[in-house]
């Protein structure tokens, strides 16, 4: 019985390990995919500045839902491609649903030059907020620097 019973722990134990180890793997490929996304996005604005801008509000850049975004270091949204009325709104003061200032941690990540944000927010939809990591890194185009960032729902 207490060989038994050991077996159905040392069981348990591995299923568990493994789901932990799955879910790390998969988080670490949607980072990796974030990663290259702002890359990806910080090199058109280096090198078109705001004429790149159409291109990252246009559906290629959207993908489920983290889409790209771009503000001006001193909190201006300039793309934001769910909802383009929302730019040219400061969001230097955003909080997330817990009062964590992730709109300052955004522009300090970005003066930082690049790294990663999590906070609390809801999904399209969801009233209750989930918890979001965003990648932010700084790009620069002649005398305007900027925060690019994508995040994804964990």
């Amino acid at each position: 019985m207490n060989k038994t019973l050991l077996i159905v722990v040392i069981l348990m134990v591995l299923v568990a390990a493994s789901g932990v180890f799955y879910q790390q793997q998969s988080e670490n490929r949607q980072k990796s995919k974030l990663v290259a996304l702002v890359d990806q996005a910080v090199e058109l604005i280096e090198s078109q500045g705001e004429a790149g801008f159409p291109e990252l509000r246009s559906s290629s850049w959207v993908h489920n839902d983290s889409y790209v975004f771009v503000w001006r270091l001193d909190g201006v949204r300039v793309v934001y491609p769910p909802d383009p009325s929302g730019e040219g709104k400061n969001m230097t003061d955003l909080l997330d649903s817990q009062g964590k200032p992730i709109g300052k941690l955004f522009i300090q990540t970005a003066e930082n030059g690049s790294g990663w944000v999590d906070y609390m927010w809801p999904k399209p939809g969801e009233k209750t907020p989930s918890l979001k990591i965003t990648y932010i890194k700084r790009a620069q185009y002649q005398n305007q620097t900027y925060l690019v960032g994508s995040g994804v729902y964990i």
